[in-house]
């Protein structure tokens, strides 16, 4: 359903209808899944990011994320610039296509207990999407109060403040 005011398509239903590409980070960094895992921690330090999606010939093929380095080359106290980052990466990549709705991106990250989501269309990654993005996007939606879903969010933000008091 599409509201029409006036000639426009209501604000309203553009909020109630985000996609993946709305609320994504085009900030993602990849590498070459050739790459040792202590290339790819020197490289998300640099870049400030949590996860590197690693590739072979420019196609997705895996995630490595600060937990797979804690997991699976610190805790077991290996070497990490003796381990391929295709051994520890995460595989396959959950993705969604940058036409998904958030509903249904949020569902896929719950369900899956994921907290990230690589954005991809024809095979190419466009972006991701991380929890940190979500907070961003019910902060946009919180502070809009034309937007039906703020009033519904605040009495969920109310009421789990009175069950933790």
């Amino acid at each position: 359903m599409i509201i029409l005011f006036g000639g426009f398509i209501s604000k309203l239903r553009i909020n109630c209808m985000s996609v993946a590409r709305d609320i994504m980070s085009k900030k993602l960094v990849t590498l070459d899944s050739t790459v040792s895992a202590a290339e790819v921690a020197k490289i998300m330090d640099k870049n400030n990011v949590s996860c590197i999606v690693l590739t072979k010939d420019d196609k997705s093929q895996g995630i490595v994320t600060e937990r797979d380095l804690l997991s699976k080359v610190i805790v077991p106290n290996k070497k990490s610039s003796e381990i391929m980052a295709r051994e520890i990466m995460t595989s396959p990549i959950t993705s969604v296509s940058s036409q998904t709705p958030v509903d249904e991106v949020a569902q896929k990250m719950i369900d899956k207990k994921i907290r990230r989501v690589i954005v991809i269309d024809n095979g190419q990654p466009l972006g991701i999407i991380t929890v940190t993005d979500f907070v961003k996007h019910l902060n946009t939606i919180l502070l809009d109060s034309e937007n039906p879903k703020a009033e519904l969010y605040q009495n969920l933000i109310d009421d789990y403040e009175r069950w933790n008091n």
